[in-house]
């Protein structure tokens, strides 16, 4: 009897711990299709002595998307995206397209092109990627992309060990650990993205949101300034945007303006 329930329970914790969709790029286009950039196996980088899938763009420049055949979900359910991914020099730029073209990343066909799972680039070693999401389609596609809204430079990317599962609810997101407070006011990484709540009033709003996000202002900043060219032409453009347009906003977002410097200022950042 002892005997029977152990190979049941073997059975039954085989069966559970069966992905709902798990990738194989063993051979060319098993079950997955290129729809922009290029995508092949490579069996000259290996993780867990799996072949992965390399993904680089065009000659003419642009992102590299594969897609896989649909999987069925239930929707309302919760799902969890995995994966592997390893990067070598991928470095993208944006093509008139907001927020900013991202690096190597998974995602759902049903998803918005900004909901993905966290991003790799540049140069990273074997690294899992993660999405969980409640399904909304009774099917769905799953998508590997590199510099999604925008080119891939140079680089490329490789994936393998691509799985969907079942999430329980136990793993519901964010954990405790994942939210930083202050007052009223949270954040949390979600996706890729930063999840960020203020309430009160436009003042209040501003510190708090301007507390919380004290270390990405600045690198932001950066960016644009670098964007612009040089820092006398970016303190020229500042000059040129307070002289035209800053008076004319209301009120309430000069305040709450007022209150996201004040706020990043007092939290230790700087520009």
């Amino acid at each position: 009897m002892l005997r029977v329930a152990f190979c049941l329970f073997s059975t039954i914790a085989a069966y559970a711990a069966t992905p709902l969709f798990q990738a194989s790029f063993e051979k060319p286009n098993q079950g997955w299709s290129v729809e922009r950039g290029s995508a092949v196996p490579d069996a000259a980088v290996l993780h867990g002595n799996n072949k992965s899938l390399r993904l680089e763009g065009s000659k003419t420049g642009s992102d590299a998307l594969v897609r896989f055949a649909p999987v069925s979900l239930t929707i309302g359910k919760r799902y969890e995206l995995s994966g592997w991914v390893r990067t070598e020099d991928l470095t993208v730029r944006d093509v008139d397209r907001s927020p900013i073209a991202i690096g190597a990343t998974l995602s759902m066909a049903s998803m918005p092109f900004d909901v993905h799972s966290a991003s790799a680039g540049g140069t990273q070693p074997w690294t899992r990627l993660t999405l969980k999401f409640v399904a909304s389609r009774a099917q769905d596609q799953v998508l590997l992309s590199a510099a999604s809204g925008g080119a891939i430079t140079r680089g490329k990317a490789w994936f393998e060990g691509v799985s969907l599962d079942e999430a329980s609810s136990a793993d519901a997101w964010p954990t405790r650990e994942a939210v930083q407070t202050f007052g009223p006011a949270y954040r949390y990484p979600s996706a890729g993205w930063i999840y960020l709540h203020i309430e009160g009033a436009p003042y209040e709003r501003g510190y708090q949101h301007g507390h919380l996000m004290a270390r990405e202002i600045p690198e932001y900043l950066e960016r644009c300034a670098a964007d612009l060219g040089s820092k006398e032409q970016w303190n020229q453009y500042r000059t040129t945007a307070n002289a035209l347009f800053l008076r004319g906003f209301d009120r309430e977002i000069m305040e709450e303006m007022r209150g996201i410097a004040d706020g990043a200022s007092d939290a230790g950042a700087s520009t």
